[in-house]
């Protein structure tokens, strides 16, 4: 059987990795740049958040097609 790319534990690894680089590196320019403490507070928090979601997509090892397959659930039983 042919392993899907997103299924792959070494993808999974450097998206999330990379994702939480990018993220931690926007959560540094925001505290560098922005001045007004409330709205520095929001947009950080918010991007720890995206960090947070990233992890546990990371450790909890869900792909594309699990999601596809939860949704297709979640339809069936609403119906």
């Amino acid at each position: 059987m042919t392993h899907l790319l997103e299924v792959r534990w070494l993808f999974r690894r450097l998206y999330a990795y990379g994702a939480t680089l990018l993220n931690s590196i926007g959560v540094g320019a925001v505290v560098w740049r922005l001045h007004d403490p409330a709205a520095l507070k929001w947009i950080a928090l918010a991007l720890v958040g995206a960090n947070v979601v990233l992890a546990t997509l990371y450790l909890a090892g869900a792909t594309v097609t699990d999601w596809a397959k939860l949704a297709a659930a979640a339809r069936r039983a609403g119906s």
